[in-house]
């Protein structure tokens, strides 16, 4: 059997003033495997990888590659830059990192993280009535009245042995379904034009025209993004 190796490197973070600064004097400080944070706080753990029993088509990983963007910021806006291979494990609800062996996954979680932004796109660990318990949900709009989020969840779908149909292993599904916070109120949200204008309130006919003008679609996350960042300046 294939030897296992673990590196577990403890590091001290030294942290500037001001995000570029913080975030220049930070380049090195993480790695794969590094295992604390700001002030020596823990952000995370390693663990082994072991192959399913049998193989399983599709991924469990929100993004395409590995090599992303990644930067963590601490409950005191203190920004990390992440220097390491890091992807979202949509099964686990979990950053991780992996060796180049890809036989030792770090997993990072939120104790002193307020936020993930990767590939410019952020990520946050809030609590979520539906499910009980927090997760990790991807941050489509953020205003003063209510927020937006995106929550990924991964479903298997089961294989046939029929040679006709050509998928004898099973698959992992990518799904995804978003959410509205308004105050205490935590419930799904269907990407349509009523739903949102919903959200908008009282100035749901100002941002209905503002979308029809500008030809955007509610239905499209883009175009979503667009129309609540208009939202905010009223």
């Amino acid at each position: 059997m294939k030897k296992l190796m673990i590196v577990l490197v403890s590091f001290t973070l030294t942290m500037g003033y001001g995000y570029a600064q913080a975030v220049d004097a930070n380049n090195n400080a993480l790695n794969a495997l590094a295992t604390y944070g700001p002030d020596g706080a823990n952000i995370g753990a390693s663990s082994i990888v072991r192959n399913p029993p049998r193989p399983i088509d599709g991924t469990v990983y929100l993004f395409d590659t590995w090599n992303n963007n990644a930067i963590a910021v601490t409950t005191d806006e203190k920004p990390i830059r992440i220097n390491s291979t890091i992807n979202f494990n949509a099964k686990r609800n979990a950053f991780e990192a992996k060796t180049e062996d890809k036989e030792v996954i770090f997993t990072f979680d939120f104790t002193n993280i307020d936020r993930f932004v990767v590939n410019n796109r952020i990520f946050k660990n809030i609590y979520s009535p539906v499910d009980g318990s927090y997760r990790v949900f991807e941050v489509i709009a953020e205003t003063n009245d209510f927020e937006i989020y995106k929550d990924y969840k991964i479903d298997i779908r089961e294989g046939n042995p029929n040679p006709l149909l050509a998928r004898a292993n099973d698959k992992y599904i990518m799904k995804d379904s978003y959410y509205v916070k308004k105050g205490k109120s935590f419930k799904k949200l269907r990407l349509k034009k009523s739903d949102i204008l919903k959200a908008a309130g009282s100035k749901s006919s100002v941002v209905e025209q503002y979308a029809k003008d500008n030809n955007l679609n509610f239905k499209n996350e883009r175009d979503l993004r667009k129309i609540v960042s208009y939202y905010t300046t009223l």
